[in-house]
């Protein structure tokens, strides 16, 4: 079988069952079962490849179509041009983190920040992007060993300096920092059934916050005690319940337009 009669049949599956992407995830699942990259799988259409492979891509479209996220299929995603080791254990790095992230970058370099937390790790996405591009000291700490673990191999995988340490919140923590950057999880537990059924296969720790805000209230008063800044992923309906702290600076919004970014100094 050539390798564009393998990818249409995967397209006709995707796309039969309604993933929306189905042309490039097809292509992508491609890439994995053949260990090549992307550009390799469209530039060989003609290539012939054996039954072992093409039966290793319909278990991976299966997967897929049960709504299971491609990332974790794949174990791979793109976060600030640098590619992370994702699976079951994390949330899947996302676009409006990368508005974060970039966020955080501008305030360390001009605000000439040194010392740097990335509360809540998960797969170390946001701390190894701030070493990457900042060559601070970043420290990424997690309540979940298995988040940890995952952060742990893409630190070796990216060759990064980061530190990482488990605690609930910032009680591990007696030294100050600069600045402290969270995506915590902020969605309430009424909204969960509004979800993507891919959104509900991620990690509820990392997902789902208590109906009052307690979680984002207990970040905002702790992080108050031992730092300068705090850079905030938000939901776009909680200005209003960030406008009673009166640390608060500013919202900013993601590429899309939507209160993304609260950002707090103390």
């Amino acid at each position: 079988m050539k390798l564009k009669e393998a990818i249409a049949t995967i397209n006709a599956t995707l796309k039969k069952h309604n993933v929306e992407n189905f042309l490039l995830e097809s292509t992508i699942i491609a890439a994995y079962v053949l260990k090549k990259d992307d550009v390799f799988v469209l530039s060989n259409p003609d290539l012939e490849i054996n039954e072992v492979f093409f039966n290793n891509m319909i278990k991976c479209a299966k997967r897929r179509i049960a709504r299971e996220p491609l990332s974790y299929i794949t174990h791979k995603k793109e976060f600030m041009g640098l590619e992370f080791y994702i699976d079951e254990n994390v949330l899947i790095p996302r676009p409006e983190t990368e508005n974060l992230t970039e966020e955080a970058i501008y305030y360390i370099r001009n605000y000439n920040l040194n010392k740097v937390l990335d509360l809540g790790t998960g797969s170390g996405s946001i701390a190894i992007s701030i070493e990457h591009f900042t060559h601070t000291t970043v420290i990424g700490c997690d309540i979940s060993l298995k988040a940890l673990k995952v952060a742990s191999i893409n630190k070796k995988l990216l060759k990064s300096n980061i530190y990482l340490v488990n605690t609930n919140l910032l009680s591990a923590f007696k030294s100050n920092f600069d600045i402290i950057v969270s995506n915590p999880p902020y969605i309430l537990p009424s909204e969960f059934e509004s979800l993507s059924k891919e959104v509900k296969k991620e990690p509820k720790i990392a997902l789902l916050c208590d109906e009052n805000y307690f979680l984002i209230q207990s970040i905002i008063e702790q992080s108050k005690k031992i730092s300068k800044f705090l850079l905030m992923e938000i939901a776009p309906n909680m200005r209003s319940f960030l406008e009673q702290f009166k640390e608060l600076v500013c919202v900013k919004q993601d590429y899309a337009g939507l209160d993304r970014i609260a950002i707090f100094r103390f």
